[in-house]
């Protein structure tokens, strides 16, 4: 319990800072020249995460049922992620070796910021399902016993009309 406290607002901290960063790199210095629009279409969705990552950590309890979810498009992100990075490291060895390139390392500082963030996202993200899932098994009543104010099954008052 006591490491799972500071991994919330870690995580939302990361993923306001995640989105400055993809807000600089696709609508500050778009890769593309100056349409900008596909680059924002890219970096709306992951404006959502802060948001995930505030409820989470305000209320863990209450949006237990989006943890999956969180973690889902966390673990999408990280391979469209990866997979943006294999197809741009190709253009970019061939923009090198042709001698057109003579800042590629830039760009890449920022693909290993997201990466290893995103990386330690999805690694928090689980610790926070494995705690959440023992407060889930750990309030859960005993078999055979009621939960405390709910009465038993022939206990319970008939209404009649």
């Amino acid at each position: 319990m006591g490491i799972i406290r500071p991994l919330k607002p870690g995580l939302f901290i990361y993923e306001c800072i995640r989105v400055i960063i993809l807000a600089v790199v696709f609508a500050v210095l778009p890769p593309s020249g100056p349409v900008v629009f596909p680059w924002l279409v890219y970096m709306a969705p992951n404006a959502l995460f802060p948001l995930m990552a505030l409820f989470l950590w305000l209320d863990t309890s209450r949006y237990r049922a989006y943890l999956p979810l969180f973690l889902a498009g966390k673990c999408v992100c990280l391979f469209s992620l990866i997979g943006w990075s294999i197809v741009s490291w190709r253009t970019t060895i061939v923009e090198i070796l042709a001698g057109g390139v003579t800042n590629w390392f830039g760009p890449r500082i920022f693909e290993g910021i997201l990466l290893w963030g995103d990386l330690l996202a999805v690694a928090a993200a689980f610790v926070i399902i494995k705690d959440a899932q023992a407060e889930v098994t750990a309030g859960a009543p005993a078999a055979g016993v009621a939960p405390t104010g709910v009465l038993p099954a022939s206990d319970a008052p008939v209404m009649e009309d």
